[in-house]
């Protein structure tokens, strides 16, 4: 665990029970399967040292929670920032957000405004102006509708399945997006998997390059431990912003100013011990139709091809 981290609420200690799998002989047919527990962890540890601050940022956030039994933040706020954010940069959702606080102190005043352009020109900047406006304001004028109030705070008391039920009836609102909102705003065990969060999973062999960013956090959400969920995720996020290797295209938003080459920490991200059945990867759409698998020996141990060479060996 991150020193500082709270303990998770309920750590994921062990894989699902599902039925065995048997090969030509009474062998059993397992796939080591990544990211383990440990792996989960030690490339949470590995990246904090490179990025400390993004932890340190994490620690607190879960201090605030802790401390304000995570009501301090609307939840309201929170989803619409997060949808400000989406395909943009992280500067002009900032500046879009500022904006449209600006111009509408309270829900409110979105839910009653007859002149959308008004908001759209809040939030240009951030791109998609139309259609974001659209959303958000028809999300605020239903639940002012139905509960009688702009504000979303009501699903804290819902479960996840609940809230993701819920949240998934608005436009705009996909899995990525609630599940940001599931972690940051209602701070829950969730790990969201976004553009860089696929890319760089997908290039150290935890899924496959086919899978899907739906299939990659319904598969990566069961097998990465809760207690690093928040922390991994986050600085995932900022390493493929920075790092030259994981980067898309090898192309990093924000490189070292000096024009150096970050030193990837994953790199030496090993590959541990422990295998789980195969249909644990068909559950999630991720098994041997999609990824690329050989077995090996009398025990039918089937490898997973996508560990690059240098984890393999060890």
């Amino acid at each position: 665990m991150i020193p500082g981290a709270l303990p998770p609420k309920k750590a994921l200690s062990k894989q699902p029970k599902l039925k065995k799998q048997k090969v030509n002989t009474n062998s059993k047919k397992s796939i080591s399967v990544r990211p383990s527990m440990n792996e989960s962890r030690f490339a949470t540890l590995s990246l904090a040292k490179v990025h400390p601050y993004v932890v340190n940022t994490n620690d607190t956030r879960r201090q605030t929670m802790l401390e304000a039994c995570g009501m301090r933040n609307s939840v309201t706020d929170s989803i619409i920032s997060t949808m400000l954010s989406q395909n943009t940069t992280d500067k002009n959702s900032k500046a879009a957000w500022a904006s449209l606080k600006e111009n509408f102190p309270c829900w409110d005043l979105v839910v009653e405004c007859d002149d959308i352009s008004k908001i759209e020109d809040s939030i240009r900047v951030a791109g998609l102006a139309k259609t974001r406006a659209e959303r958000i304001q028809a999300m605020l004028r239903t639940v002012k509708k139905e509960r009688g109030e702009a504000s979303l705070d009501y699903i804290r008391d819902f479960n996840d399945e609940q809230v993701k039920v819920e949240l998934k009836r608005f436009k705009g609102l996909g899995p990525k997006t609630i599940s940001c909102v599931l972690l940051f705003a209602l701070g829950r065990d969730e790990f969201p998997v976004d553009t860089h969060v696929l890319r760089i999973t997908q290039k150290m062999g935890w899924i496959p390059p086919s899978a899907s960013r739906e299939k990659a956090y319904e598969y990566l959400n069961e097998m990465i431990p809760n207690d690093v969920k928040m922390d991994l995720h986050c600085l995932l996020v900022r390493h493929g912003k920075v790092c030259h290797r994981c980067a898309a295209n090898g192309k990093p938003q924000f490189p070292p100013d000096d024009g150096s080459k970050l030193e990837c920490p994953l790199v030496n991200v090993s590959s541990w011990n422990g295998s789980v059945p195969v249909q644990l990867l068909d559950k999630f759409g991720l098994g041997e139709k999609n990824t690329k698998i050989k077995t090996e020996g009398k025990q039918g141990i089937v490898k997973n091809e996508c560990i690059p060479d240098k984890v393999k060996s060890e």
